[in-house]
């Protein structure tokens, strides 16, 4: 094994802003080498669809991005299971844990984020779990096989993924979550409350308001202590409380670090030749953890890395989610609003709503169907003035049938 490897174009971290930021590359430097460093043993993955495979036999080749002969045939060389100890930035250098020396023109860190476990008492227990990888996926999988109740602890996308997929498996679930109602970012108090009703005819129990104590057990969990409320009884926990950013990777480097790794517009640091994308990075203070902004991000990055000028742009922020049997659509600002415009279908479980400020369209949730998503998604990002219709006296459905 060479001890020194000289390449064109490093990236570390194969989640898909380094494997989106590899296959820019290749459109635009064919001959340019391209080395990929990853911690984990497997190529990139689907790790949006981890919590979804909870409760599904799988082969690991159905969650590849690509498979194996795509990199050779992009002539992308790839080294699994090492993780960097050191950046030596002033020469260029990267050292792995096995001793091999990596040297490159243009280096871009895409390492990702780790769960946040919060600082509850007895988290190291035997069935304290999280999951972001899918090495976890497995060992989780392994673990509940055993387990009669598991809680969640963490009621938004992913603790709701993962906890529907859990009740699939036959488990009884619970879902612990700090904030009085579920999903705060995407709904509003009245709406969350109606697809919480939902979820809780399908079988979920929830406990709303309430922040998690003490895990019980001798060496394995037993229960869960909730802060001045009860204690429930249930074999294992899974935190999905949120992600914190990899940047350990930069200490003792002179690259710029906040919650995540500093970028400007074009996810340069603030070293010339250094870029960052994906949940490291920080666009005007801002750190994103999402699968569609990591890829965007890990595009723009390869376009720059090969002598491009593109910026990049914050999105505005939406969100699909769908269990249960149950779709949810929500865009925008559902927060900071003057008015709505609703339509609710109690017997179907069909609830709308558009947020309003100034009669503007600032944002929307849809629950049930949201067969109309593109046009309310548009008219969000457009801040649809909608003041005559409003003074017509239309409804929801009149207003986005006009769309």
């Amino acid at each position: 094994m060479d001890s020194r490897i000289d390449t064109k174009y490093l990236i570390i971290g194969n989640g898909i802003a380094g494997l989106s930021a590899a296959q820019e590359i290749y459109k635009r430097d064919e001959q340019g080498k391209v080395t990929i460093v990853s911690s984990e043993e497997y190529l990139t993955y689907y790790r949006v669809k981890l919590s979804h495979y909870i409760s599904k036999n799988f082969d690991n080749n159905e969650l590849m991005v690509k498979k194996e002969g795509w990199y050779k045939d992009k002539n992308i060389d790839i080294i699994l299971g090492s993780i960097v100890e050191n950046i030596d930035t002033d020469n260029n250098v990267v050292k792995l844990d096995d001793g091999r020396e990596l040297r490159y023109e243009k280096l871009l860190l895409a390492n990702g984020s780790r769960p946040f476990v919060p600082p509850v008492a007895g988290k190291y227990k035997k069935g304290v779990l999280a999951l972001r990888t899918l090495k976890d996926l497995r060992y989780i999988k392994n673990y509940f096989e055993d387990c009669n109740s598991v809680t969640v602890i963490g009621g938004g996308l992913l603790g709701l993924e993962a906890a529907w997929a859990i009740k699939e498996l036959g488990k009884k679930v619970n879902v612990v979550e700090f904030f009085p109602y579920l999903l705060p970012r995407q709904l509003d108090e009245e709406l969350s409350n109606k697809f919480k009703y939902i979820l809780e005819k399908k079988g979920l129990d929830f406990y709303l308001g309430a922040a998690a104590e003490e895990v019980l057990g001798e060496e394995k969990v037993e229960g869960l202590k909730i802060k001045d409320g009860p204690e429930i009884k249930t074999d294992a926990i899974l935190f999905s409380a949120g992600i914190r950013s990899n940047i350990g990777i930069a200490e003792k480097t002179k690259i710029d670090v906040g919650r995540g790794i500093k970028v400007d517009n074009y996810l340069r640091t603030n070293i010339d030749n250094v870029f960052a994308a994906g949940d490291i990075a920080e666009v005007n203070s801002v750190t994103l953890g999402l699968w569609t902004a990591a890829n965007e991000q890990g595009k723009i990055a390869g376009i720059n890395m090969t002598g491009g000028s593109k910026e990049y742009k914050l999105p505005e922020p939406y969100t699909m989610l769908n269990i249960a049997d149950t779709s949810l659509f929500s865009v925008g600002d559902v927060k900071d609003f003057d008015d709505v415009v609703e339509f609710n279908d109690d017997e179907n479980a069909v609830y709308h709503k558009l947020f309003l400020r100034d009669k503007k369209i600032i944002g929307a949730a849809l629950i049930g169907d949201i067969s109309k998503m593109v046009k309310v998604k548009n008219a969000v990002n457009n801040n649809l003035d909608i003041s005559q219709d409003l003074e017509n006296g239309l409804g929801f459905k009149d207003i986005v049938g006009k769309f």
